[in-house]
């Protein structure tokens, strides 16, 4: 299955806002985006690649299908 144009725009998106929201926003970017054609995620199909840019570290922004909204998958990444 090949990823929708649309949807990866509408991620990078929701993404920007959530950052916005959540974090200092000059201190991360966006670089790319995931496409869970394979259900390996579960929780959402797409999903922005963010790197935090003081440590290098990649993390997560999407929208949980289960929980209909906004989450990210650094503070999972620290457990």
């Amino acid at each position: 299955m090949t990823p929708k144009k649309a949807e990866e725009e509408k991620v990078i998106e929701q993404a920007e806002e959530y950052l916005e929201g959540n974090y200092e926003i000059n201190q991360y970017e966006i670089y790319d985006v995931l496409y869970d054609n394979m259900g390996n995620y579960g929780a959402f199909e797409y999903a922005a690649k963010v790197r935090e840019l003081n440590s290098g570290k990649d993390f997560l922004v999407y929208y949980n299908e289960q929980t209909n909204q906004m989450e990210d998958s650094l503070n999972y990444d620290l457990y």
